[in-house]
């Protein structure tokens, strides 16, 4: 489904509409938009003789439709609105994707939408807009490329009570959510159809469309580089490994401070010779979740035009087993020149993440550096779906980054990363071993640390494991049941904040 919103400071004609309202004020008034929203089609009066008749109060997420005549009217509850202003934010964002989940459901194609002021989110008139429109696209996304029938429905939206002054924050929430769920796309994508050759392609044409410097580093490339750890797992398929530079350099600044990102772009993850059994290998297509998180955020920063040099590096590979596959006990070299003995060759997403990051060092110099992935099944164990892990010994850029999860809804939560669990990844016969040791236990912490070796010393970095939050988020109803986008968000506010 495409949708398109637009703005009007009144709601008179409408063929639709989708009011979001607070326990407030169905209790005792609607508020004056609204009221103008419905007027001309009912009556306040008869309104609360609805509400009442399916009693409906306005709690956060409750949905009630009336239809006034042959105008359909969806009513979805805020709650109280009494909690922190982030907390507030999120209750929209979900009551937002409630409501355009009923317009659906009705299958209109026009809809006015009367939303609160936004004063109780603690956000300026125009990072509101933007939020809130970012969700609306993103609460539109359908994967439907292998169905059959691809039949979608057009939906305009018109945000009544805004005018034209507003419409460039819409606009901003309108390609941010596009390139959000074009990234979801490519994560939803299965293997079959998306892998390190086609991967490589979409970051070539965001480079064309955007006009961003492009880079490609093929497989024996990287292995003569000193790349060691990618191409042990990037020699394992039948599809070449690549690594992928997109680079946006700011035309109006001169020499702007830069920050890379790195993701992970594992196509697909069978383990390696150290095989997942089959009911974990289901959903592994998901593997290249960070990669498609930079591709979007390289995406959404050229459009933004922002005043920072930023790096988007990802290594794209598939882990399969084969002849030419790495085994358990071989020894590889990083390209900073550390040993690593591969203990396990499921534990790839960081092997092939070290060499990258050593790269992007080494030719750009970020002031600051962000990996961005899927990393461990043990980070999704601790945080469920709603938080991703975040890892740093940057106090404040660990701060940082919390803050702007909570502020943008993409939520991360600092893990320890101490010397204590070291240990866990010492090895007898090399500088390092790729997988910790279970006596340790708190695998996406020893992940980590292992990371941590390939990050020059005094360098700010920060490590996001999203593997609990990169697909089938529930209760979250502008996610839906497939890729989520994860990190984009984090990573692109992060961008527009930054300042040496």
């Amino acid at each position: 489904m495409s949708i398109s919103l637009s703005i009007a400071a009144s709601g008179k004609t409408i063929k639709s509409a989708l009011i979001l309202v607070t326990q407030e004020e169905v209790s005792s008034f609607l508020r004056q938009d609204t009221l103008d929203l419905i007027t001309s089609h009912t009556t306040s009066h008869a309104v609360s003789t609805v509400f009442k008749a399916v009693q409906f109060t306005g709690k956060a997420g409750q949905a009630c439709v009336h239809v006034a005549g042959t105008i359909p009217l969806v009513f979805v509850g805020l709650g109280a609105l009494d909690k922190k202003p982030v907390e507030n934010m999120e209750t929209l964002r979900r009551a937002l994707g409630t409501g355009y989940s009923q317009l659906n459901g009705l299958g209109v194609t026009e809809a006015s939408v009367s939303i609160p002021a936004e004063t109780a989110f603690g956000l300026s008139r125009a990072q509101y807009l933007e939020q809130a429109t970012i969700i609306f696209v993103m609460a539109s996304y359908q994967f439907i490329q292998f169905k059959k029938d691809k039949k979608t429905t057009d939906l305009a939206l018109t945000l009544v009570g805004f005018d034209e002054s507003d419409m460039a924050a819409i606009q901003t929430g309108m390609f941010m959510g596009e390139a959000i769920n074009k990234a979801r796309a490519l994560a939803d994508t299965p293997g079959n159809h998306m892998y390190p050759e086609i991967m490589a392609e979409v970051a070539a044409d965001i480079a064309r469309k955007y006009e961003l410097n492009y880079t490609v580093i093929e497989q024996n490339e990287a292995r003569d580089m000193g790349m060691g750890c990618f191409y042990s797992v990037a020699k394992g398929s039948e599809h070449a490994g690549k690594i992928v530079v997109l680079e946006y350099n700011p035309s109006h600044i001169k020499d702007a401070p830069t920050i890379a990102f790195v993701g992970k772009g594992v196509c697909f993850d069978t383990g390696g010779i150290s095989l997942k059994p089959s009911n974990y290998m289901t959903g592994m297509k998901y593997d290249m979740s960070g990669a498609a998180a930079v591709f979007a955020t390289m995406e959404i920063v050229a459009q933004l035009k922002l005043d920072v040099r930023v790096v988007g590096i990802t290594p794209l590979v598939e882990n399969m087993p084969s002849g030419h596959a790495s085994k358990q006990d071989d020894v590889v070299q990083a390209m900073n020149g550390l040993f690593v003995e591969i203990d396990n060759t499921d534990a790839e997403g960081r092997l092939i993440l070290s060499d990258a990051m050593c790269y992007v060092q080494k030719k750009y110099d970020p002031a600051v550096m962000i990996d961005i992935a899927t990393l461990t099944g043990s980070c999704a164990m601790t945080f469920g779906p709603f938080f991703a892990g975040l890892m740093t010994r940057d106090e404040t850029l660990s701060k940082d980054l919390v803050d702007i999860g909570f502020f943008v809804g993409d939520k991360v939560w600092p893990l320890p990363l101490t010397d204590e669990y070291k240990p866990a990844i010492e090895s007898t016969v090399a500088d390092i071993s790729n997988s910790g040791s279970p006596a340790y236990k708190a695998g996406a912490i020893t992940a980590g640390l292992f990371l941590e070796y390939f990050v020059d010393k005094g360098r700010r970095w920060a490590h996001l494991d999203i593997a609990g939050t990169d697909s089938k988020i529930p209760g979250t109803t502008y996610l839906g049941r497939g890729a989520t986008g994860t990190g984009i968000r984090v990573l692109v506010e992060y961008a527009r904040r930054f300042k040496k």
